[in-house]
């Protein structure tokens, strides 16, 4: 079976490449120089040009396979990064998931590392200054000076808008691949305070 699906993916170029050769438009004489002759000569000039660059794709697919698949699973990986992009409310949902693992811990035993940042981003959301930018393939949370809803003049001027040059240092969380790894950073000893060992 394996052997039928390598001669079948060898012959697909050829096959594709003849099935677009042979693709022709042609428009009865009775509508020559009317207003679907114009239409008809564009809509023919575009598909003869998306059938040229089809015809060349298959043909340089079929002399350079590995370039070809590098490409197509470049593009793959990129599609999946896009897809599984996490959105705003899947860091509402995560924070929320973390504010319930760490409020059943005792305070004694509470990282306060764990419990300063989640409480730090409570007070943003109670602000609501929290900001999600998507690049596609991730996102970042990062922190506004005002809420967007505030009509003070230094909340509109646009001058007075948040820096380029000093963006990495509001950003609070990086989403990648569906984990926002800020909190999962945070919360990987939240059940540990460093001071009750000191103590010891």
């Amino acid at each position: 079976m394996f052997q039928n699906i390598l001669q079948y993916a060898r012959k697909f170029p050829t096959k594709t490449v003849n099935i677009l050769s042979r693709i022709n438009f042609e428009l009865p004489d009775k509508y020559k120089g009317t207003f679907l002759e114009k239409w008809h000569k564009y809509w023919k000039n575009l598909i003869l040009d998306y059938k040229e660059v089809g015809v060349d794709t298959v043909k340089s697919v079929k002399e350079r396979p590995l370039k070809a698949a590098t490409y197509i699973s470049g593009l793959g990986v990129i599609l999946y990064l896009v897809k599984n992009n996490p959105d705003e409310h899947n860091f509402q949902s995560a924070f929320i998931s973390c504010l319930n693992d760490i409020s059943v811990v005792g305070e004694t035993i509470r990282n306060p590392s764990s419990q300063e940042h989640l409480d730090f981003l409570q007070r943003c959301y109670n602000a609501n200054v929290l900001r999600r930018l998507n690049i596609g393939i991730m996102s970042f949370i990062w922190v506004d000076n005002y809420d967007s809803v505030c009509k003070l003049y230094k909340a509109q001027c646009t001058y007075l808008q948040p820096k380029y040059s000093t963006f990495h240092e509001r950003i609070v969380d990086v989403g990648f691949l569906n984990t926002w790894w800020g909190l999962r950073k945070y919360m990987e000893d939240y059940d540990v305070n460093p001071k009750e060992w000191e103590k010891s």
